[in-house]
């Protein structure tokens, strides 16, 4: 199904009015740690040891030094539109968002890079070796091989992906270690490369769109999207296999913790389960029944930090 712009930003006007869903909270720990203004949203976290990021609009960036449990605005990062997606590597920094906007950053300020595309830009991932990828509507892909310092685009045929001509929306990629890039799009299209985006094989195809995506060294890894789709790979994306969610809202944002669970966050949902493929199950802490939290990253022992409306950030533990 065809989303024309950045999901989250899209629909959470929808979010009003929408019965409660989700099971009971039970014993999960829910606890907010940052609280922004009712028109704000987070829509990315990344965690580089105890350095943490959260971004997303208006034009937003908050920094933690503690591992996420204080966090403050980020002002000395002059630039235009709205930031989607965000990676913290080795003390090196990525954000990327509307119009083309890329920032990077090296241990000091953000700094713009120059733009090498207009279009809005979902998703940017990056290895220790340097090797950045970024995607985003309309087919972008872009690839840098320098840890975000330049850019350049990419091409695919997406004829393979569609019938209609589309180029679709792609909306998340995962980097590996060992320079394996996997990107999800719409029409739930995987797209995989091992040449640093040369060649890139269509390795999966369906009909959700697929949002978010998250491949860990071991090569197993988890794809969420519309409808309450989930997919997991054990091959680094070679092939996939559904997990059953018995849900159908829109899933935004998955994560594993590390020890041996999966977190996935969406519309008025937020699902735990077992990192083995089996199913996962509905919870509802806090505020997850009636809102949304998009962005994930690892809390420390065992706990996740998700990001999401009204710029908060929280922290969820499923024991």
């Amino acid at each position: 199904m065809r989303i024309r712009g950045h999901l989250a930003l899209a629909l959470t006007l929808s979010l009003a009015g929408l019965a409660p869903a989700g099971a009971s909270a039970g014993t999960i720990g829910f606890d907010v740690l940052n609280q922004g203004t009712a028109h704000e949203a987070l829509y990315c976290l990344s965690r580089d040891n105890d350095r943490m990021v959260a971004v997303g609009a208006p034009n937003l960036i908050f920094d933690s030094a503690d591992g996420g449990a204080t966090w403050k605005r980020d002002a000395t990062a002059s630039f235009t539109g709205a930031p989607f997606g965000c990676q913290l590597k080795d003390g090196m920094g990525l954000i990327v968002g509307q119009q083309g906007l890329i920032l990077w950053q090296d241990g000091g300020t953000w700094s713009v890079v120059p733009k090498v595309s207009d279009a809005r830009l979902f998703s940017v991932d990056m290895n220790a070796a340097g090797l950045a990828v970024a995607v985003g509507g309309f087919g972008t892909i872009l690839i840098s091989t320098d840890a975000g310092r330049s850019w350049a685009p990419v091409s695919y045929d997406w004829s393979t992906t569609n019938t209609e001509g589309f180029e679709p929306h792609v909306y998340a990629v995962s980097v590996s270690e060992d320079g394996t890039i996997v990107a999800t799009a719409e029409f739930e299209s995987i797209l995989r490369s091992t040449d640093q985006g040369k060649t890139w094989a269509l390795v999966h195809k369906g009909t959700a769109s697929l949002f978010d995506i998250a491949i860990g060294e071991d090569g197993i890894g988890y794809a969420v999207g519309q409808e309450g789709r989930v997919l997991r790979t054990a091959d680094k994306g070679v092939s996939w296999s559904v997990v059953d969610t018995n849900v159908t809202t829109n899933l935004l944002g998955v994560r594993r913790n590390g020890a041996g669970k999966v977190l996935v966050t969406g519309l008025r949902s937020l699902l735990v389960g077992a990192d083995d493929g089996s199913a996962l199950a509905p919870i509802a802490p806090g505020d997850i029944a009636t809102g949304w939290y998009q962005g994930i990253a690892r809390g420390g022992n065992g706990a996740w930090l998700l990001g999401g409306q009204a710029g908060r950030v929280v922290r969820v533990t499923a024991e």
